[in-house]
């Protein structure tokens, strides 16, 4: 086996779990875990420099939230429909949600004609508990 195809094997299995998540905002680490416990050994740097290729060519977006350095990335292969909603962050689990809804629009055209403010729907995150987590709490006997 030479190094060449080593290499397009660890990029086709980065490629393959970004794929499999494009529902999912994903972090390097999130890929590394994957890898390694599929006996894929890819380097941190090796996953950076891919992810880097594929935002050039526009297959995948970059998310940074909470001002966070650690960024987050999603798939969105040749669509370009992914700055088309909002985002939902649960403060318990910190899971990033995509919100796919048609009143987004009409949410973001009152905050402009009334309020005059144009939103960026690429940065826009609404905070709160997902729904796993507020089931979780239920089942405790918390309060959400």
């Amino acid at each position: 086996m030479n190094n060449g195809e080593y290499k397009t094997r660890q990029k086709q299995a980065i490629l393959d779990f970004l794929k499999n998540n494009m529902d999912n905002h994903v972090t390097v680490n999130d890929i590394s875990e994957y890898l390694e416990k599929n006996n894929c050994r890819v380097g941190v740097t090796t996953i950076y420099r891919y992810i880097d290729k594929l935002l050039e060519q526009g297959l995948v977006r970059k998310y940074t939230v909470d001002n966070s350095t650690s960024a987050c990335f999603q798939y969105v292969g040749s669509t370009q429909e992914c700055h088309e909603h909002f985002h939902l962050k649960c403060e318990a689990c910190g899971k990033l949600i995509h919100l796919d809804c048609s009143h987004i629009s009409e949410l973001c055209s009152h905050i402009f004609k009334d309020h005059g403010f144009k939103t960026d729907m690429r940065r826009t995150v609404f905070y709160g508990i997902c729904s796993a987590c507020a089931d979780k709490r239920k089942i405790a006997g918390g309060s959400i």
